[in-house]
């Protein structure tokens, strides 16, 4: 550096946030020829007018209604896209039209959540759950909310984590897309400090009737509805049992067992993960001094996701979180190419869910008094 007469040169390097995902809030209507969108493409609607604007007279236009009508009478402020398959002759075709179009929009993925027509279940359920098995792995982010019935729920695979099925109550009005419900407040999930995420059973929701205990006529649905929560089914129930008349979710679980915000904790660490440490990464080469891949430089990556471990819990989602690391030397010692390649895969996690309660027992025990 030249002398000159300023004693001090300053220079500044500065640091890019890493933009916010927005993808577990990302879902659409599935419509086969039920709207005016050209095939293939997608479009978002903030509001049911919206969407009706845009219905065709053909395909399933008249289910895309219901479905917006029970997702916009949640009032959560959110939006939903619709995707147009095109016409299809069959339900079959339908499904095949999804797989291929999920499978050529994957990188980067499009959609988290599918709410896909009724028709698909009650003709061609083992097709839809071939379809909801390609995105049962752990890594997977896809998530498809299917209407079933209590006779069809068991053709679906009970390790299909990525299957919501929904069954319909025997007195639903002719109006409603009950699965459209617990579809909208799984989008609307949007955890930050002030806002934690909340479990998704006994989830409130609107515009959709619960199923009754016993009908009108005397008939006991209690076995019906204990055969579907069994099999890791959801319905719309009432809250009376706790003095709440409101309609809500139960069970709030994928077709494999577990609680959807199970899955939701898991995919947030995974999409987190990802981008914090990209960002620290290509940021790392802009600044001064840069991140070299040193033990230094595995320690300051390190913080990063522990940074995000910590969030993950004041947002609600995860009740723990431990990251380790192997060291450099250990590493590199062991994995000689891979530090020539500029390649770490060191990096481990351990991490529990935060989940909410499913089912209480009180027990008493009465006693008299001896006299």
């Amino acid at each position: 550096m030249a002398l000159t007469s300023q004693i001090v040169q300053v220079s500044a390097t500065v640091t890019t946030a890493p933009t916010v995902s927005t993808l577990q809030q990302s879902g659409c209507f599935v419509s086969v020829g039920g709207t005016t969108q050209s095939t293939g493409t997608y479009a978002f609607y903030s509001t049911q007018a919206g969407l009706l604007a845009a219905l065709s007279a053909t395909g399933n236009f008249a289910e895309l209604t219901k479905m917006g009508a029970t997702f916009f009478a949640q009032n959560l402020n959110i939006g939903v896209y619709v995707l147009e398959l095109g016409a299809q002759g069959s339900a079959s075709a339908g499904i095949t039209a999804l797989t291929t179009w999920i499978a050529a929009n994957l990188v980067p993925q499009v959609f988290y959540a599918y709410l896909v027509p009724a028709t698909w279940d009650t003709t061609t359920s083992s097709n839809l759950n071939t379809l909801a098995a390609l995105y049962s792995s752990t890594t997977s982010k896809t998530y498809f909310f299917i209407t079933t019935t209590s006779a069809n729920i068991s053709s679906y695979l009970a390790t299909t984590k990525s299957a919501v099925c929904v069954v319909n109550s025997p007195t639903a009005a002719s109006t409603e897309f009950q699965a459209a419900a617990p579809f909208a407040a799984f989008l609307a999930n949007n955890p930050q400090i002030a806002s934690p995420a909340a479990p998704m059973n006994f989830r409130f929701l609107s515009g959709v009737t619960p199923w009754a205990y016993i009908t009108t006529g005397g008939t006991s649905n209690v076995s019906t509805i204990n055969s579907i929560l069994t099999s890791y089914g959801n319905l719309i129930l009432s809250g009376a049992e706790g003095g709440i008349s409101t309609a809500t979710l139960r069970n709030g679980t994928t077709m494999d067992g577990n609680q959807l915000m199970f899955w939701y904790a898991v995919d947030w660490i995974l999409i987190q993960a990802q981008i914090r440490l990209a960002n620290a990464i290509i940021n790392g080469s802009n600044s001064n001094p840069p991140l070299y891949y040193n033990q230094f430089g595995i320690n300051q990556l390190l913080g990063v996701l522990d940074d995000m471990g910590s969030t993950g819990v004041s947002y609600g989602l995860l009740l723990s979180a431990t990251f380790t690391a192997t060291s450099f030397a250990a590493y590199t010692a062991a994995n000689p190419s891979n530090y020539a390649a500029g390649i770490y895969d060191g990096f481990s996690c351990v991490a529990t869910p935060q989940l909410g309660f499913t089912q209480i027992e009180f027990f008493l025990n009465a006693t008299t008094f001896t006299h």
